[in-house]
């Protein structure tokens, strides 16, 4: 598996740490209900910020830092969050002000899916994927399997979700590693490409890649 050099963020409550942002611990309802893309985002940019390095972020500093960024970066729109052109664009502006040097840019395209996703964790690279919601008929209710991997090492279904962002640590020939809520699950990469052919689209289920900025 390609995976992450350094430990990925965690944030803690004082009694658990987390495996990345948990949108569902914030005070805001409307970050509750659709902040995982600036979730992501915030867990990108602190992992490139290499923030992981100087142990759990506390939950109200995390917090905080969430809800400035979505004031300032990621507006969000009940119950539809932002779109990955908004999230992409945003980015782009977080991370220049981070002096990062790195720039965004939404994929639309799946022919060439996984070797970005795979070349980017090379470069240790954190992957915002996104599990889009239900294209065209928006009114169904398909969703993708997510997976938690059990202390013998095997693999269950846990959930199930569409409409939702989530960012990628780690890649094989059938699995993505993947935080979400909070917590570490698996993908299975074909049923992500069956959901995304049979349920959506690769125009908001995709990636945004990072590059180096010129």
């Amino acid at each position: 598996m390609v995976v992450l050099n350094k430990p990925y963020p965690c944030v803690s409550d004082g009694i658990r740490l987390s495996y990345g942002g948990n949108q569902m611990r914030s005070d805001s309802p409307t970050i509750r209900k659709c902040g995982c893309g600036p979730v992501a985002a915030l867990d990108t940019v602190l992992y490139l910020e290499r923030r992981s390095q100087d142990g759990p972020i506390p939950l109200p500093e995390y917090n905080t830092a969430l809800t400035e960024l979505c004031h300032r970066f990621f507006p969000l729109f009940p119950p539809f969050g932002i779109n990955g052109l908004a999230l992409t664009l945003g980015m782009n502006r977080l991370l220049h002000e981070r002096a990062l040097p790195y720039r965004a840019v939404w994929m639309m395209s799946g022919s060439k899916l996984w070797e970005r996703v795979e070349k980017m964790l090379a470069f240790d690279l954190p992957v915002i994927l996104s599990v889009g919601p239900n294209f065209p008929a928006f009114w169904r209710n398909d969703r993708l399997p997510f997976y938690t991997r059990s202390a013998e090492g095997s693999l269950r279904r846990a959930t199930a979700t569409k409409g939702h962002y989530v960012t990628a640590t780690g890649i094989d020939e059938q699995w993505i590693r993947i935080s979400s809520w909070g917590r570490e699950y698996y993908i299975n990469r074909e049923e992500y490409e069956r959901y995304t052919k049979e349920s959506s689209s690769y125009a908001f289920s995709n990636l945004i890649y990072l590059r180096r900025a010129p």
